[in-house]
């Protein structure tokens, strides 16, 4: 019996695959239909009951593989038995409009071409209830309403929600699973596990119907995330018939797992509040998130994430024509990226770029070229500058000074160039300055050390790495070069 249930639920799969066809061929049939009483399109007549015919068959072909689709249980009933009547009475009405169609044919009757017309009517309807509730119960029943935009919500007097993840106010006071866990289930879990589908004989939309289980039991065992059949099916292979959310549907970030483990792990609780359970130094982190998205982020990841002014298409355009290397870090960002090479005329190039997009050049490679302090100078007025690779060039320590002002500069390479302790002085000053490449210059290890001590954040690499043990030793490891 269980060998023969399954076989029925494979044939039904192919349902989605098909309900197609038949929509298409009863919506053209109509059109036909209406279409071919103008006289331009009169020659439309005769194909009209091919079409509807084929409609008629695959409707009752795809309403078949429906209800064996239906054995699942995997849909709330209520939309199911809507979905379904609608479905069979569709059928119903596509063989009687075929069949009327066919009648007319033969003889002229006024009382069979108004039954033809009703029939096709009637037929329209069923299509579109169907199709409605076939739509509701894969994409849930607010599925046409969900992405509306909100000025036609508001004409339409539908509650405008708010959009996009809702920031906790006050994390201490919130309630774990109503404010944490829930969310988080709501939009990588309720599309399959609501009041309308069941996947599994699974709802996971209330308290209720999440500590009821499943066919395979309970979802979670509370205490023990390890054991919990939820997280088991989330760390499966993304490709596994069983992981969870299936493949092609959103998956659950790293963050979102950890806030499900650590829920579980701490008992499962649905009223206790943030404040009333333990939680380690990673989940701590993550939950500040939830109440400010830039809580663990550096003030470079802040400034990308939020972007800048669109460059000037015309000046960027001109640029590329005359062969430098500038374009945008992505297809959906207005940074950019320079990369200057040794016959470029460096100086006189970074003097124009300066002037043309002093905001949006964030990444600047000018490496092993004619480089020298004039150009660091226009360098230092890229205000929104976070990567730069200058190695192999004429720089000084001098010109290192122009670079004091680049708030963002993250990444800095002055390998092989003749740069020493005090340009690295004039680094001191960089507040987000998180690696620095400098082997094969005139730095010491101990001008490193003294650099590193300001910043506990910075790694510098001379080719060797640099440990500051206390105030008066330094401990060097041979390291590979990072760039």
């Amino acid at each position: 019996m269980e060998q023969s249930s399954e076989i029925i639920i494979f044939f039904g799969r192919f349902h989605p695959l098909l309900l197609h066809l038949p929509i298409g061929f009863l919506v053209l049939g109509f059109l036909m239909e209406l279409l071919s009483r103008k006289e331009q399109f009169a020659y439309l007549k005769p194909a009209i009951g091919f079409v509807l015919g084929l409609g008629a068959i695959s409707a009752l072909g795809t309403a078949i593989l429906g209800l064996m689709l239906a054995q699942a249980g995997d849909y709330g009933e209520d939309l199911l038995f809507i979905h379904q009547w609608a479905g069979i009475l569709l059928v119903l009405f596509a063989f009687g409009s075929w069949w009327f169609y066919a009648q007319k044919q033969k003889k002229s009757d006024l009382k069979l071409q108004r039954a033809y017309l009703g029939s096709l009517v009637l037929m329209m309807l069923f299509l579109g209830v169907a199709g409605h509730y076939g739509g509701s119960l894969t994409h849930g029943s607010n599925y046409l309403t969900q992405y509306m935009p909100n000025g036609l919500k508001k004409l339409a007097g539908i509650p405008v929600e708010e959009k996009g993840p809702k920031l906790i106010e006050n994390l201490d006071e919130a309630v774990v699973y109503t404010d944490i866990i829930h969310p988080i289930m709501e939009i990588r879990c309720n599309s399959c596990h609501n009041a309308d589908k069941k996947k599994g004989d699974l709802q996971m939309h209330t308290r209720e119907a999440l500590m009821k289980g499943g066919e395979n039991g309970p979802v979670f065992t509370a205490g023990n995330a390890a054991e919990s059949e939820m997280i088991k099916r989330i760390h499966l292979d993304p490709n596994h018939d069983d992981h969870m959310p299936p493949k092609g549907k959103s998956q659950l970030s790293d963050e979102q797992v950890l806030l499900l483990e650590w829920w579980i792990n701490e008992g499962a609780p649905f009223d206790k509040k943030v404040a009333e359970l333990e939680a380690d130094q990673e989940v701590q982190t993550v939950l500040l998130t939830l109440t400010d998205p830039n809580a663990n982020k550096t003030a470079v990841e802040i400034l990308l994430a939020e972007g800048t002014t669109a460059p000037d298409q015309e000046k960027l355009n001109a640029y590329v024509q005359e062969g430098i290397a500038i374009k945008p870090l992505s297809n959906d960002t207005n940074w950019l990226q320079v990369t200057l090479y040794k016959k470029d005329p460096v100086d006189e190039i970074l003097g124009r770029l300066v002037a043309d997009f002093p905001e949006q050049i964030t990444w600047l490679d000018v490496k092993d070229t004619p480089l020298t302090d004039e150009g660091l100078a226009a360098i230092g007025r890229f205000k929104h500058l976070t990567r730069l690779r200058a190695e192999k060039t004429s720089i000084t320590d001098a010109g290192l000074a122009h670079l004091k002002n680049l708030e963002y500069l993250e990444s800095l390479n002055i390998y092989g160039t003749e740069v020493g302790n005090e340009g690295l002085d004039h680094l001191a000053e960089l507040p987000n300055l998180r690696r620095l490449y400098a082997w094969d210059t005139q730095v010491s290890r101990e001008g490193a050390a003294r650099l590193k001590e300001g910043s506990a954040q910075l790694d510098i690499n001379l080719g060797y790495e640099v440990e500051v043990i206390d105030s008066l030793t330094v401990k060097v490891l041979p390291v590979a070069n990072q760039e």
